[in-house]
């Protein structure tokens, strides 16, 4: 037994998800459970739906809802599918516009922005169903939020697994059983009383290694456009490499710092079920993609340590200075706190006994942040950052490391610097510009130049 989670860019077209039935086709006698994502910016465009709806539009969101509708019967009518697809397609959006008609002026609800985003991981599934069908395979249709319980933290809700072990056999058992393909959906829940929930953006990654260690199949397979982990991001460093073998700690850390070929929680579920996942390319099939273990220690890709460069944008820096702290205690409790009780997540830290930086990258609630942390110092945000994170083998331990890291970009303002809290990562926050350059410097100081 096998789940295979295929990305928005892998199922974004007809010629996507023909490329995903050869797919599963090879994989039948595996027992495959797919999980797929929305097609790609289908869930971008529905939380834009969101301004017609605080502004009581009903005629624009009837139109938006229209566009997004047309597109899923579109790829429906391209893939020749079975006229019931577009009757289940057509229902829901008639019954989602019902609902939003009735809540105009309540686009800041959150439930209410989750029911809407979630829509697009269930037309989509719809369609690869019909699509696996089609050619000829027995596949069914499962709402994974029969097993997919959640808290109500909408936006980024957290899954019971308690629940999930014991739902999804029930969920997806009998129809393996029958020699079916079961097809779900990635990036959604149910709070216990019927509410909607998403598990936050890239999160259908997330549901397929939750999914996976619920099941205890073999394996997870993450279907993508690039062919694995790679040295750096290819789009930014055409010449970067894939990386054939790579550790759970390794892929975590690159998915938290900007390699959004995976979701950061992926790993966590299958290194506690001792799962591997494979990462691949759905474009390019035939290539081995890196396949992701627990308890390996990778070889380095050359003669340095250091394995992959990521870079995550869109990141925000608050920096909290508090004098009157100096010599007393409490003060690191008192900065967390505020950040617990807003439920607002933190990526890089760097203190000093005086002062605080650190980033976030969910800035929904940092009017409330920075007045709160107002009352414990002197507050400054700084926004339209990017995190740079180079990974790599034993690099705390590494002699001169730092200094062939920074020497390598010395063009660039480094604001903030993180090393030691992991053995294997140098994260530091530069200017969301200096980015894309700061990844290609240091590729060429550890990966060497692209070969003319």
């Amino acid at each position: 037994m096998i789940v295979c989670k295929f990305g928005g860019t892998s199922i974004g077209e007809p010629a996507a998800i023909r490329r995903l039935v050869e797919i599963i086709r090879h994989r039948v006698d595996q027992q495959p459970i797919v999980v797929v994502s929305a097609l790609a910016g289908v869930t971008n465009a529905l939380l834009q739906l969101g301004d017609a709806l605080s502004d009581g539009n009903p005629p624009a969101l009837k139109a938006g809802l229209g566009a997004i509708l047309n597109r899923h019967l579109g790829v429906a009518r391209e893939l020749e599918l079975d006229h019931a697809v577009d009757a289940e397609l057509e229902a829901s959006t008639t019954s989602l516009l019902d609902r939003l008609v009735a809540a105009l002026g309540r686009a800041s609800d959150p439930e209410l922005r989750d029911h809407l985003a979630g829509h697009g991981e269930i037309w989509s599934s719809r369609l690869v169903a019909g699509a696996l069908s089609g050619d000829g395979m027995n596949a069914e249709w499962v709402d994974i939020r029969r097993a997919m319980i959640t808290d109500d933290r909408f936006g980024r809700a957290v899954p019971d697994l308690d629940e999930l072990r014991r739902r999804a056999p029930e969920a997806f058992g009998p129809i393996l059983t029958r020699g079916a393909v079961p097809v779900t959906q990635g990036y959604i829940g149910v709070t216990r009383d019927g509410r909607s929930t998403t598990l936050g953006r890239g999160g259908s990654d997330y549901t397929a290694s939750l999914l996976g260690a619920a099941l205890h199949v073999d394996r997870v397979e993450i279907w993508t456009d690039v062919s694995g982990l790679m040295t750096a991001d290819p789009r930014i460093v055409p010449h970067a490499r894939p990386l054939a073998l790579a550790s759970h700690h390794e892929a975590a850390e690159l998915a938290a710092f900007g390699a959004t070929v995976l979701h950061p929680a992926t790993a966590a579920p299958l290194v506690e079920a001792g799962i591997p996942a494979v990462i691949l390319n759905s474009f390019a099939p035939e290539e081995p993609g890196t396949t992701i273990l627990s308890g390996v220690r990778p070889k380095p890709v050359g003669a340095s340590p250091v394995r992959s460069i990521s870079c995550k944008k869109g990141v925000t820096v608050v920096n909290v200075r508090a004098p009157a702290m100096l010599g007393t205690t409490g003060f690191l409790a008192e900065f967390f706190a505020i950040f617990a009780r807003l439920g607002v997540s933190v990526d890089v830290l760097a203190s000093s006994e005086v002062s605080i930086s650190c980033t976030i990258d969910d800035t929904r609630h940092l009017d409330e942040l920075i007045t709160a942390l107002q009352a414990v110092g002197e507050v400054k945000v700084h926004r339209n950052r990017a995190i740079i994170g180079v990974v790599g083998i034993d690099l705390r331990g590494t002699r001169g490391l730092a200094s062939r890291i920074f020497s390598a970009i010395r063009g660039i303002n480094v604001e903030v610097i993180s090393q030691g809290a992991s053995e294997i990562n140098v994260t530091f926050v530069v200017r969301e510009d200096d980015g894309p350059s700061a990844v290609r410097q240091l590729h060429d100081e550890f990966f060497g130049r692209e070969e003319s």
